[in-house]
């Protein structure tokens, strides 16, 4: 009687949708995570405008735990709320993206909640989105990692407007509807004229923060060993620069030699 009530369900695990989509093997991807509802979290955590060191200290603090969590990411770029989060060659949950999507979502969105009680002494319900992103070639995660800074240039003289616009008494309607008119050009003028140049704020705000791990040698005993260390780059060049590509390129550079030894 037992065995035939168990029969009746093992057809179950069929039903579950997408569950073995995975993402082909031996092809590099990035998981993006984007901060749910982050603009009222902001408000809730009276967070600096338009920019706070502590909250992005937040968010690099979070996308840490991953490096000493067995993932292995071999960079994590991250710009305001979203961490983009490089897999070179490696296989968590066997590539399993609903799997991972799911994992590293919960596991950053719990993190962030506990950084922020250390960083702002509140307690927020945090969420973030997950999705796959796949990039085949080195020359692939260059130009999307450049992509994602490009972005990140963009949210970062819009979120200066907002900031001064609302400074000058427009309501948030009509601030949206200047910056959908403004072009780049006009936009930096306005803000110079307000006392703000963008191409001086500090370099994390407009160009992001890049972490990853890196290789030194250290001696013990009689011999030399390889260690790593997780660097944080908060003052970084532009990933479609010479300067740029070759520090991604050195970085996955370093995750192949790690590799073969």
């Amino acid at each position: 009687m037992q065995e035939s009530s168990l029969n009746k369900y093992q057809n179950w695990p069929k039903h579950e949708i997408f569950s073995k989509t995975c993402i082909p093997p031996e092809t590099s991807f990035l998981i993006r995570l984007d901060g749910w509802r982050f603009q009222k979290l902001s408000e809730m955590i009276k967070a600096e405008k338009p920019f706070d060191e502590k909250f992005a200290k937040c968010v690099v603090s979070s996308g840490k735990i991953l490096f000493t969590n067995s993932f292995s990411p071999t960079l994590i770029y991250v710009a305001s709320d979203e961490l983009n989060i490089l897999f070179l060659n490696s296989d968590p949950f066997r590539r399993r993206v609903e799997k991972i999507n799911s994992v590293l979502a919960g596991l950053i969105s719990s993190a962030f909640s506990l950084n922020t009680q250390k960083f702002f002494e509140e307690k927020p319900v945090v969420a973030f989105d997950s999705r796959v992103v796949v990039a085949s070639t080195e020359e692939k995660i260059v130009e999307y990692l450049s992509w994602r800074q490009m972005n990140a240039w963009r949210n970062h003289n819009n979120a200066y407007a907002y900031w001064v616009f609302h400074k000058m008494g427009y309501k948030p309607s009509k601030i949206a509807r200047k910056l959908r008119g403004l072009r780049t050009e006009e936009l930096h003028e306005i803000m110079f004229k307000q006392g703000v140049n963008l191409a001086k704020t500090p370099q994390w705000q407009r160009r992001g923060i890049l972490m990853h791990k890196q290789p030194f040698s250290k001696k013990v005993e009689n011999h030399t060993v390889t260690r790593w260390m997780i660097r944080e780059n908060w003052n970084l060049p532009l990933f479609t620069s010479k300067k740029g590509a070759k520090l991604i390129h050195q970085i996955l550079n370093w995750t192949k030699e790690k590799r073969k030894n």
